[in-house]
């Protein structure tokens, strides 16, 4: 038996490779071919250029050569998550090549790949072989659907890296408990949410609160058997935590090291104005419109003077959201509502989600027998489930544009594709299992 599941692991290992190479590299390069091809679209890539320019010549990253001096770039495009820039600035600074804006896209494909090929890896390690198949394969062709000259099309590969550290948290100990394969996710979970947070902060947010619960549940529920567990699991969610802050971190490094006055600018995303306009995105009885300059318009009422995306700005419009908040709970409410349902809406997301719960639910009950324990198609199934609420739930605060949206994709494929994996199992259970006899 032990010669027969080493023959099959051998062969699971040889087609996935095969897909690796057959369908997931010429994808990628397909995708990358598509970076000529594409417009100008976002206007921070020609600021992203312009930094990469000067660190071309003066090795500063994430900064602005303004005659002798070195600016943040936070002073020419602010609120910006710093991953794209960073890239591109290291990128010209050790290679000395000139980028352009089409090098924006194709960050965002090896960004994308990387996730993926990592996703896809973690799975098989979690003894999953279709769902990693489904992941190298319909993961590329999600992945190869949107490209821009912008940050967007790289957050699937962000929502893939993030994944990897609840994934790897409830999964490993039910897929063949080793200390030494749980805490090497766990230092892969964790560079891959710090590398989430650069990209895309409110995704990384996402991931934190996520992992955070899936330590709570692994350590309460006694899933990982090993020495002194307690503190193991406290040593990752410190680590969590600490990821919060790997770009303000790289960002202080910078200033420390070239010697740059930090901005008068928000140098990371600011919440506050993307919640304010967000009450304006469906009819509301407020006035408010999807727009930035509606928030700029809302914080020059109360203060002609402030600096656009200063920390006064994001504070003036942090005041006047709760306003809204707290004297029309009820409108409020309703606008976050219809909100969600419009997501819902988007992929046939709704039906989708009802159909493979209920084919989860029917399988793993059936195959409790066999398997009733905590086990890895659960792991993939929570992790997937509450990241699917996250995103639904930014779409609600914010906007439920594809844009915002596009990222949940893969964790829809990961639902489904559990499912179809759940029921193979069972169906191998069902042949395992010995005839029963007539009474």
């Amino acid at each position: 038996m032990r010669e027969l599941i080493e023959r099959l692991d051998r062969i699971q290992v040889v087609l996935l490779l095969a897909a690796l190479v057959l369908f997931s590299v010429p994808s990628f390069v397909l995708s990358l071919s598509k970076a000529g091809k594409l417009e100008h679209s976002w206007s921070s890539a020609a600021v992203w250029v312009k930094s990469a320019d000067c660190a071309r010549t003066t090795k500063a990253i994430l900064a602005i050569c303004q005659g002798d001096r070195l600016l943040p770039i936070a002073d020419v495009s602010a609120g910006d998550d710093p991953g794209l820039p960073l890239v591109l600035d290291l990128y010209a600074a050790l290679s000395g090549a000139v980028v352009t804006d089409t090098d924006v896209s194709r960050v965002n494909t090896i960004l994308n790949y990387i996730g993926i090929v990592s996703l896809a890896g973690l799975l098989f390690r979690l003894r999953l072989p279709f769902l990693s198949f489904l992941v190298l394969t319909v993961g590329t062709v999600i992945a190869n659907i949107l490209h821009s000259l912008g940050p967007h099309p790289g957050h699937l590969g962000v929502a893939c890296l993030v994944a990897l550290l609840p994934l790897a948290i409830l999964g490993i100990s039910a897929s063949g408990p080793s200390r030494s394969s749980w805490w090497l996710w766990m230092i892969a979970g964790l560079f891959g949410l710090a590398v989430g947070m650069v990209f895309r902060e409110a995704i990384g947010l996402m991931a934190v609160l996520i992992a955070l619960l899936a330590l709570g549940v692994s350590f309460f529920c006694s899933l990982m058997k090993m020495r002194l567990v307690g503190l193991a699991h406290l040593a990752v969610a410190t680590a969590t935590v600490l990821t919060i802050w790997a770009p303000y971190s790289i960002l202080r490094a910078r200033d420390a090291v070239f010697d740059i006055a930090p901005s008068s600018r928000m140098e990371q995303h600011g919440a506050w104005h993307n919640l304010y306009i967000g009450l304006g995105v469906v009819e509301n009885p407020f006035g408010i419109v999807w727009n930035d300059d509606d928030g700029i318009r809302a914080v020059k009422e109360a203060s002609p003077t402030t600096i656009y995306l200063s920390t006064e700005y994001y504070s003036i419009l942090k005041r006047k959201y709760f306003e809204i908040v707290l004297h029309h709970p009820i409108e409020v409410a309703a606008i976050y509502l219809k909100k969600v349902m419009k997501a819902l809406a988007t992929y046939n997301m709704i039906y989708l989600l009802i159909v493979v719960s209920a084919v989860f639910a029917w399988a793993r009950r059936s195959l409790v027998r066999t398997s009733p324990g905590w086990s890895p198609y659960d792991a993939v199934f929570a992790v997937s489930a509450v990241f699917v609420a996250a995103f639904l739930g930014q779409a609600g605060l914010f906007h439920y544009t594809e844009l915002y949206l596009a990222p949940v994709k893969i964790f829809l494929l990961l639902l489904s594709g559990v499912a179809f994996e759940l029921l193979l199992a069972l169906a191998r259970a069902g042949q395992c299992l010995p005839a029963s006899r007539p009474g």
